[in-house]
């Protein structure tokens, strides 16, 4: 599958989609209808096997050991990995078998898949080589997932398979709010700008320890961490388009201090960066969290 559309739409495009359709999937923790899997052998022939018929799409996900974006023979299946599919309109995913296997029923028509990236690893490079049944077909989104766009099902199959390989353990590692409010001495800046408005240390350690029922305190202190942790050279992949949507978040209905409720329309748009800067700043994504 050819993946040659440009980055920063791609990631255009997927903001739009976590801010619309896709927001519930992430504020629900990913509680998404769950497809049944098939029982396939673990290989990408097997797979392929077990999606002959019209109106499937199915593919792999697999640790993409050499991180060369084509599934080598050996390299294993990745168990339990989270996959979607969306259509323009509505959302569904599925698990990952044991054997990495994965697949959904539709209708003809064009989709989007996007898989979360597995904790501790990147996505492997795209359309690598020249077998598509073999390569890596998702794009990294700075949200967290891989994505390939413009799956098309014509009364046909279609495979779309996922490479991820693990990062070196050779980064700090993140640290929450409570690290980073209680370990002034390792904050690598001595001020920080957060929805253009300029904070110094000092002023933001005190917001730190003023985070309650006033959601732009919360964001601020999910933001703020995952800025620090990015300024200390632990990877951004992950989070650097949540980031600039949280920095756009606070710009609009802050500044910190705004009294932001957390009923309102406001904080019903900005969760997902929260959440999503909150798993990041614990360990959850693509940087591991700091001994």
């Amino acid at each position: 599958m050819n993946q040659a559309s440009n980055q920063g739409e791609l990631r255009q495009e997927t903001h739009q989609l976590l801010q619309g359709p896709l927001k519930h999937v992430k504020a629900a923790a990913l509680a998404a209808a769950l497809m049944p899997l098939a029982s396939v052998a673990a290989t990408p022939a097997a797979a392929q096997d077990n999606c002959q018929s019209g109106g499937t799409v199915c593919g792999m996900v697999w640790n993409d050991t050499n991180a060369n974006g084509i599934q080598d023979a050996g390299e294993p299946g990745i168990e339990g990995a989270k996959v979607f599919i969306y259509d323009g309109t509505d959302t569904i995913g599925t698990d990952t078998g044991p054997d990495g296997f994965y697949y959904f029923s539709v209708p003809d028509g064009t989709y989007t898949i996007y898989v979360q990236v597995p904790t501790g690893t990147q996505p492997s490079p795209a359309d690598a080589g020249g077998d598509d049944t073999v390569d890596s077909d998702g794009v990294p989104d700075g949200f967290g997932n891989s994505v390939a766009e413009n799956v098309t099902v014509v009364a046909q199959t279609m495979d779309t398979d996922f490479g991820f390989f693990a990062q070196p353990v050779t980064q700090p590692g993140t640290g929450t709010p409570g690290y980073w409010k209680n370990h002034p001495d390792a904050w690598p800046v001595d001020d920080i700008t957060v929805g253009g408005v300029t904070y110094t240390k000092a002023e933001a350690l005190a917001w730190l320890r003023k985070v309650g029922k006033d959601k732009t305190t919360t964001m601020f202190a999910s933001l703020v961490s995952a800025m620090l942790n990015v300024a200390i050279n632990n990877d951004a992949s992950c989070v650097s388009s949540t980031i600039a949507a949280a920095n756009d978040w606070m710009a609009t209905h802050g500044p910190v201090g705004s009294g932001v409720a957390a009923n309102s329309e406001a904080w019903a748009e900005g969760q997902w960066m929260h959440q999503q800067m909150d798993d990041y700043n614990n360990g959850r994504l693509c940087a591991p969290h700091r001994n």
